[in-house]
């Protein structure tokens, strides 16, 4: 019996023993509640107050230890520290961007055109009819001398019997006979046709227009003639670029003028026998094909790089074999609208066979760059919107934005990004993996 009660009493003691250090850890657990920091085992950089998941990688917090000394984040610590997806651990080849010059060149397309300088008008001085026309289709080829019509012309008429008249009623007045053969060579005459006037004394009621030139009619009866046949469309049709012209030639011109045009465009010019034609309008346009340019357009981002004088490699596809070396003689000083890319034109040296106008031709051409960083091309990634180079810090790449220039073989220009003595992955394309997680600090 005594023993049962000492087993009994034995007991009781042990459960009140358990109690009360049961009751005693709960109240420091209370007390300690309110201070409890939760953090990532991942990111100790994550503290909260209360449970929840790291926003970094989704882990569950878990009670931050009191216990221990308190860890300092140094600078050499700082990097493992930071989001997963700022940095890419990879062994892959480097490079350093070089500072130099590169002799680099620009591909440009483009077409062979006329010579702008050889294009003329042929004007009519004075007004009348065309009685007879030798020139009647457009590009007909035509030969310095060759008589292109014949005109009926009033004015011309009276100007020839003046000097007639003074040449055999004042011979002695020299300054009034040398005034009215003036006047005939500014209607258009020739000394050729002034002497045989005054050797006949007869005048002539038609006068012929001769051309000093060689080459072919353009812009001529392309469209259908006016209704009206007392006036005629008064400009030539586009041929773009540069020819020969048509003026006073060994005979009588009733309207040769040497005016180039800038531009070639503008409407038909209709001329038929009868139609009766005004003074000052465009009877004809000719061109003279020997001297022809090619017309190239150039890239925005290119044409600072071009020179009048830089050498020119012009090829032509249908005749691979084929280069002619020439060099840049113009650069348009403005752009069309809504283009954006600017025109060089090349003179081609020489009459060229192998050009023919409106023909499609391959150029390139050559300068030297300015000193800048340039690095492979395939340390540079394109991400559409903009260009990435992985640069090494601490032993991981990191990936910066970079402006990129020009590209001369396998080698890219660095506008801006990155230092000469920074560090970058040689090819880009084997992070490209990593790319779809890289967060690109701005």
């Amino acid at each position: 019996m005594r023993r049962k009660l000492k087993n009994s009493i034995l007991y009781l003691l042990a459960l009140l023993v358990v109690i009360t250090l049961g009751a005693c850890s709960h109240d420091e657990t209370e007390h300690a509640g309110g201070d409890t920091e939760y953090t990532c085992p991942m990111h100790p950089q994550i503290v909260q107050n209360e449970p929840g998941t790291c926003p970094i990688c989704g882990m569950d917090l878990v009670p931050k230890s009191g216990h221990g000394t308190e860890i300092e984040i140094t600078e050499d610590l700082a990097f493992l520290l930071r989001p997963t997806n700022s940095t890419v651990v990879s062994s892959v080849a480097t490079t350093k961007p070089q500072e130099k010059t590169v002799q680099a060149t620009v591909q440009m397309e483009g077409i062979i055109t006329y010579d702008p300088r050889r294009i003329y008008t042929v004007p009519a001085r004075v007004g009348g009819r065309i009685e007879k026309l030798y020139v009647k289709y457009n590009f007909q080829s035509i030969r310095k001398g060759q008589k292109l019509m014949e005109v009926y012309s009033p004015e011309l008429i009276t100007a020839q019997k003046e000097l007639v008249y003074l040449a055999q009623s004042a011979p002695e007045d020299k300054q009034l006979i040398e005034a009215a053969k003036q006047k005939l060579r500014l209607l258009g005459a020739t000394d050729a046709q002034i002497t045989r006037l005054l050797r006949t004394g007869e005048e002539s009621y038609t006068f012929a227009l001769y051309s000093p030139y060689d080459g072919y009619v353009i812009g001529l009866n392309t469209a259908a003639p006016s209704a009206t046949p007392s006036t005629a469309a008064g400009a030539a049709v586009s041929a773009g670029g540069g020819m020969g012209a048509m003026g006073g030639g060994n005979g009588a011109g009733a309207g040769a003028s040497a005016s180039p045009t800038p531009t070639a465009a503008a409407e038909a010019i209709q001329l038929r026998e009868g139609m009766y034609v005004s003074t000052g309008q465009p009877l004809l346009r000719v061109v003279n094909p020997n001297q022809l340019w090619a017309e190239f357009n150039v890239p925005t981002a290119q044409v600072s790089a071009l020179a009048k004088g830089a050498p020119v490699q012009v090829t032509f596809p249908q005749l691979p074999g084929e280069r002619l070396e020439a060099s840049v003689d113009f650069l348009q000083p403005f752009y069309e609208e809504g283009e954006s890319f600017a025109k060089v034109r090349v003179y081609l040296p020489g009459q060229q066979k192998l050009a023919m106008v409106g023909q499609l031709v391959t150029a390139r051409a050559s300068y030297t760059t300015d000193p800048a960083l340039w690095v492979p091309k395939a340390a540079v990634l394109d991400m559409g919107t903009r260009s990435v180079a992985f640069k090494k810090v601490n032993g991981v790449f990191e990936p910066v934005p970079v402006t990129a220039g020009i590209t001369e073989g396998n080698q890219i220009q660095v506008v801006e990004g990155l230092q000469q003595n920074d560090v970058v992955a040689a090819n880009a394309q084997f992070l490209v993996d990593s790319e779809s997680f890289i967060k690109v600090n701005k």
